[in-house]
Order: C-alpha cells, then sequence, then structure tokens
C-alpha cells in the first residue's frame, strides 16, 4: 500500500506578509534611531551644569515685632563645561527662605550663556516686612548674633540648549542650595555654597 505525500504547507497570507514586514521596518527605525541618539551623544558628550553661591551678605537687618526687613546680596555662578552645548536661560526666579519659609524674592534678567563659560550673576533680594511666627523670629535673632544665618537659596528657570544650529525644547531647571551662610558683617570669610539641580 503506496504512503500518500504529505499535503504542501498552507502559503502565508498576504495579510500575515505584511504584518512581518511591517514588525521588520518599525524595528529597524527603532535600532537607526537609538544609532543616531547614541553616536550623536557620544559627539556632544553633555556635561552637567554647575552651579553654586559665590559670596552672600545681609544689609539694613531689622526684626522687630516678627516682621523682617532686610537686603540680600548674592553672588550666584553658573558654570557651563559643555563644549558644543550653549544655554538660552528666561528670566530667573531667585529666593531666600529661612527654615522652609520664603522670606525674599527677585526675578533676574534672561541672558545667553556659551559654552565653556562661566557666568556670574548679582542678585539683590529684599525682605518687606515679611511676617514670621514666634518660633523663627526667636531662632533668626540668635542667629544674627553669632554673625552669620544659615538659608536656603532656591533658583528656578526655563532653559534651552542651543546644539550647533538646533534649539532643543525648553526645560525647567530647579537649583537648590543650602545652606547657605548669609554674613551679617563683610569682615567673616565666606564660605561657597554648592548647589543640586533638579530637572
Amino acid at each position: 500500500m503506496a504512503n500518500s505525500a504529505p499535503p504542501p504547507p498552507a502559503a502565508p497570507s498576504p495579510a500575515s506578509k505584511l504584518v512581518r514586514i511591517i514588525v521588520v521596518v518599525i524595528l529597524a527605525l527603532i535600532v537607526l534611531l537609538g544609532l543616531a541618539v547614541l553616536i550623536t551623544w557620544l559627539i556632544i558628550k553633555p556635561k552637567q551644569l554647575v552651579y553654586r553661591i559665590d559670596s552672600a551678605s545681609v544689609h539694613n537687618f531689622n526684626l522687630k515685632n516678627n516682621h523682617l526687613n532686610a537686603t540680600f546680596d548674592l553672588l550666584i555662578k553658573a558654570h557651563n563645561p559643555n563644549s558644543r552645548i550653549s544655554v538660552y536661560y528666561d528670566p530667573i526666579e531667585v529666593s531666600v527662605a529661612y527654615d522652609g519659609q520664603t522670606i525674599a524674592f527677585n526675578t533676574l534678567e534672561p541672558f545667553h550663556q556659551p559654552r565653556r563659560n562661566v557666568t556670574r550673576l548679582d542678585a539683590t533680594l529684599v525682605a518687606r516686612d515679611a511676617a514670621l511666627s514666634g518660633a523663627l523670629s526667636s531662632d533668626l535673632r540668635v542667629q544674627k548674633k553669632s554673625g552669620n544665618i544659615g538659608l536656603d537659596v532656591r533658583i528656578k528657570a526655563r532653559i534651552r540648549f542651543k546644539v550647533g544650529i538646533f534649539k532643543l525644547k525648553h526645560h525647567t531647571l530647579r537649583i537648590s542650595c543650602s545652606p547657605v551662610k548669609v554674613q551679617m558683617s563683610s569682615l567673616k570669610n565666606f564660605e561657597t555654597a554648592s548647589c543640586d539641580l533638579d530637572w
């Protein structure tokens, strides 16, 4: 008795062929995009922006009836170490806080920071009749007698990176510098304060 030949395999339908082609094309695009991003990153070699407070002092300090009047002068150092990336800053919000409470605020002008550049920003923040709790007032009086006040400096700005002729989308940059020992006397040496970035 002769064995019957097995039936030939069913030919793949045109729909399944199309699905396979689409999957292969998508995977190829993902691989190419990944390679493009990797090559761009290797060429640009982006480095973290660096910020610190180089000096901080307070003038016209007057704390009366739990209300504070004072002028804070800050020198902020912004360092862009990148050789192929420049940075555009929108208006920069700078605030000074004590024990979590904002006591002074100001806005700095926008600017463009070139590649491999260090920019120093002078910021003057004025506390006008800032209301404090009794506990905060007592703490501030004690710190004033010691010759310096430990404050938090917060910086917020919308920035854009420029790579070659391309400007990338806006990012919100948040910088926190703490503690900043604000000097009551110009005779004391200021200890620079480093800052942390939060994107």
